[in-house]
């Protein structure tokens, strides 16, 4: 049947017209339906199909009550919006939500003025996938009785989905790992005195965006060059990141060195849709205090220049994500390195004030699940919610303890990255 091997978006009424001529008939991977379901049995179909080997429903399809042969494409009638709903459906009322496509009207073979509705999606390799509210984990079978319905999976199901998702996952943690160890490998290239000893990393902010499931590459890796310039911005009065110096490719991945101008800042985005972004993060206290350097003096991380950072970071990770094509679930995962009793400093005018920093850690790690319309629909809400899970995690709170303080820090970001501020954040 050419309905199974079409892309859905040159299924037409001669593919279905097929499926009478073969008296095709209700399968693990079929399913016909009269009328058009609602949200609980649509989710419930569509979630066994993803937890079973992923499947086609035909919305507007008579079958057969004795054996589920199709017997007449009688159709629906035409309904706006029907493909948002149900994509909005299996969003937020499945987790993790089912990757669904549905077809646009399909007028039926007939011409009755009906029209026929297609919705499909593949095997799920991060199920199971779970019914809100407490509805379960449904599952595709025939129950031996030759006809196909969803059933609540039973302990062997569940054990084998997840079984499924646990490779997805270990991939994802995987990609975060070879990021770091690039990173620390530049470092260590970098910092090499003269004698060839490492010398003080100082300290560090990584930050990572991910898809929390990345199930397939989501280009070829010959393209990813082309992207990452594609992805570039504007920031401080250069490009971010910075190509001057070229892009190198690494196994599945382009990363850019010296990304944000830092000795050993870095930039990586690869096929799965990691984008990776490593920079030091402290300078020399006296320098930033009066402008020239003291060998003796410790060193201080600059609190606009931070959130400076965070806001050039998710800005661009947003504009990797549109260029890849990828919408869905995204983790950001955030490290702060070496900041045991490293102050950050503020600053009001030519006025410093300093918190001391993290007392006992020297290392913090936090993650943040958001989705990749969060990212482009709210990047400035999202550098907020870094900001706040950083300083509280480093004693300083209280740099952005209240609405106002953090609305400030994001105006801040917006001086250091010489950007306009938005009109919501003037005041």
């Amino acid at each position: 049947m050419s309905i199974f091997t079409k892309p859905l978006s040159q299924v037409g009424a001669a593919d279905l017209q097929e499926l009478v001529q073969e008296q095709a008939a209700e399968n693990l991977r079929l399913e016909f339906k009269l009328e058009v379901p609602d949200k609980d049995e649509m989710l419930k179909k569509l979630s066994a199909f993803a937890n079973t080997f992923g499947g086609l429903m035909v919305i507007g399809a008579r079958a057969s009550s004795k054996d589920g042969r199709i017997t007449e494409l009688s159709g629906v009638d035409k309904m706006s919006g029907f493909k948002q709903k149900v994509v909005d459906w299996c969003f937020k009322g499945v987790s993790p939500p089912l990757e669904v496509d549905v077809s646009d009207p399909i007028p039926t073979p007939s011409g009755n003025g009906k029209f026929i509705y297609v919705v499909t999606l593949a095997e799920s390799d991060v199920a199971p996938h779970f019914l809100n509210g407490r509805n379960g984990v449904w599952v595709r079978t025939n129950e031996f009785s030759g006809r196909f319905e969803q059933k609540l999976a039973d302990e062997t199901e569940l054990r084998h989905l997840f079984d499924r998702r646990k490779l997805v996952l270990e991939r994802r943690e995987a990609l975060l790992r070879r990021a770091r160890k690039r990173y620390e490998a530049l470092a260590d290239k970098t910092n090499m005195d003269l004698a060839g000893n490492r010398t003080k990393l100082g300290s560090r902010l990584e930050l990572a965006i991910v898809p929390r499931f990345p199930v397939h590459p989501l280009c070829k890796q010959e393209d990813l060059k082309s992207l990452v310039s594609k992805s570039a911005l504007t920031w401080r009065q250069v490009r971010f990141p910075n190509v001057e110096n070229g892009i190198i490719s690494q196994h599945e991945s382009a990363l850019v060195l010296h990304a944000a101008h830092e000795d050993y800042s870095i930039f990586e985005a690869d096929i799965w849709g990691l984008i990776f972004y490593g920079t030091r993060i402290d300078e020399n206290r006296e320098c930033l205090l009066t402008g020239t350097p003291d060998a003796t003096s410790t060193t201080a991380i600059h609190l606009r220049q931070f959130v400076g950072y965070v806001l050039v970071f998710v800005a661009n990770a947003a504009n990797m994500l549109r260029a890849l094509d990828y919408s869905g679930p995204i983790q950001i995962e955030v490290r702060l390195k070496s900041i045991r009793g490293v102050g950050w400093l503020r600053f009001e005018g030519r006025v410093a004030s300093e918190e001391p920093g993290s007392e006992l850690d020297d290392e913090v790690a936090f993650t943040i699940p958001i989705s990749s319309s969060e990212l482009n629909s709210r990047p400035d809400g999202i550098a907020m919610d870094v900001l706040r899970y950083a300083l509280f995690s480093v004693n300083s709170s209280d740099l952005v303890d209240t609405p106002q303080a953090l609305e400030q820090a994001i105006r801040d970001g917006y001086s250091f990255n010489f950007w306009k501020t938005p009109a919501i954040l003037r005041t």
